[in-house]
């Protein structure tokens, strides 16, 4: 065997594995975050063929991988990574890349928090890393304004009518609440949830019509989330589906902030108050808000959430020239 390339990553997880993709591939290009997203989907989308998809990944990892920053202060730029290609912006693989840059002497530690910001799509973002003798116990960090984009209702065949309730957090999230179309937000249900978003989405496609507030544009569905409220005050269960049908294991760092976002504008969470927002795995995001107005003066708030991500490998991949699969491949079912 000859090798053609060779890539460095680390693996973590909080439920949710993720990839962040450190070095071993050429510059991505470009001077906006936008133009390095481009370039590396135009070029380099090879990597996260070859790294998030089998068999060297599996259909529920997600990535990322580093770039230079492009704002003056920023430690680094981030694409997160699907098997498919970008998501804009993505809060399993942010808590897992601060943790990974901290924990790798990538970013310098310090003690008892330390504090960097890394360029996304959507923007610079504040990051927080909690350490308590040299040990990473928690990664932070203040996501986009968040806000609720409004409501539709859904003919569903087999479903009835179904109430979306749609938020932004980072990705556009539409909130179904699981009480209404008698599934359980249960590990057990991943097949049942999984089918209902599809059904959702067969029958309301996911451009839906209701335009983001902020801009005027017409919005693309990112998640169909199935929400139940726990008995504790400000906290929810969650089962984020994602297409072609995927079941989310952790809370969801866009979900959480969009869902924040919703209740707050409607009046239903006070943002200085925590948020728990609980997988169908049992983990736990936290965060608080801070309020903000929006340019056309609709309500807002910045989230600052946080959760532990455990490393579990650092990882040398190679590329075999001669591998079939060198790009890896996808199974659905």
């Amino acid at each position: 065997m000859f090798i053609s390339k060779q890539i460095y990553a680390v693996d973590h997880h909080h439920g949710q594995a993720s990839r962040t993709i450190l070095s071993g591939y050429p510059t991505i290009l470009g001077k906006t975050m936008p133009e390095k997203a481009a370039y590396y989907l135009e070029h380099l989308s090879w990597i996260h063929e070859s790294l998030i998809r089998e068999p060297r990944g599996h259909r529920n990892m997600l990535g990322s991988i580093l770039t230079e920053p492009v704002t003056e202060g920023a430690a680094y730029g981030v694409l997160f990574n699907h098997a498919f290609g970008l998501f804009d912006s993505c809060g399993d693989s942010t808590f897992a890349t601060a943790s990974a840059l901290v924990e790798l002497g990538y970013v310098p530690a310090v003690e008892s928090v330390t504090h960097f910001v890394l360029d996304t799509v959507l923007g610079p973002i504040k990051i927080e890393v909690q350490i308590e003798d040299g040990v990473v116990k928690e990664a932070r960090f203040e996501n986009v304004p968040s806000y609720d984009v409004g409501s539709t209702r859904i003919q569903v065949p087999k479903l009835g009518v179904v109430n979306l309730d749609v938020g932004f957090g980072g990705q556009y999230h539409g909130f179904v609440d699981a009480d209404t179309i008698g599934i359980k937000v249960d590990r057990k249900n991943e097949a049942a949830l999984v089918s209902a978003a599809n059904q959702i989405w067969a029958a309301g496609g996911r451009k839906i019509d209701i335009r983001d507030p902020e801009n005027g544009k017409e919005i693309t569905l990112n998640l169909v989330s199935f929400i139940s409220r726990n008995e504790e005050a400000n906290s929810y269960s969650v089962a984020h589906v994602y297409p072609p049908g995927r079941m989310g294991r952790t809370p969801g760092g866009t979900g959480t902030s969009a869902l924040m976002g919703l209740l707050a504008a409607r009046g239903q969470y006070d943002p200085s108050k925590t948020f728990t927002m609980r997988s169908v795995i049992g983990l736990d995001f936290t965060g608080t808000g801070t309020p903000l107005a929006m340019p056309n003066g609709a309500k807002a708030i910045r989230p600052k959430l946080g959760t532990k991500s455990y490393m579990m490998g650092v990882q040398h991949f190679v590329i075999d020239p001669a591998d079939p699969f060198k790009h890896g491949f996808v199974l659905e079912g």
